[in-house]
């Protein structure tokens, strides 16, 4: 009777076909991970530019009389106060579309004429109640899902502050 040592060339495929099938889920399984992680954060840093530009706006309409806000380019508003201060926002997304007046929808749909556009400048009066909507796209992100904020703003005047 001899004694084999070793493996048979049946057992060192078996062996190659299962480590492969556990590589690949593992491989899948952890791309997906970091995928779903870069589209995760990549939306909360924009929630988190959105919510930083809304409050800004906010406080800004409500303590000026009069700004105006520029649109530089795709993802970068200035708004500039009657005092030569101004703030600069600049999102990480590739599109910024901002939707600012009194009445920014006709019947559900949104007034083109509202939408500030690269190179034009709006002045606003915080004596009426302005309607905001921005809209969020990265095109050449096939990550990011397109996000949307819609929101008054309006002057808190006491009492005895009104007419």
């Amino acid at each position: 009777m001899t004694e084999e040592r070793g493996i048979t060339l049946v057992e060192l495929l078996a062996t190659l076909v299962l480590t492969f099938i556990v590589g690949s889920v593992v491989f899948s399984v952890t791309m997906s991970a970091i995928n779903n992680y870069q589209q995760s954060e990549v939306q909360s840093q924009v929630q988190s530019d959105l919510n930083r530009f809304v409050a800004h706006l906010t406080d800004i309409h409500q303590t000026h009389q009069q700004y105006s806000i520029t649109r530089e380019d795709a993802s970068t508003y200035i708004i500039q106060l009657p005092d030569d201060q101004q703030y600069t926002f600049n999102g990480h997304a590739e599109n910024y579309d901002l939707y600012i007046g009194k009445s920014i929808r006709n019947r559900g749909s949104l007034l083109s004429d509202t939408r500030i556009n690269i190179g034009e400048t709006v002045d606003v009066n915080n004596i009426e109640r302005v309607k905001l909507f921005i809209e969020v796209t990265s095109p050449s992100n096939k990550r990011f899902k397109p996000m949307t904020v819609s929101t008054s703003i309006s002057q808190i005047i006491g009492s005895k502050d009104r007419d």
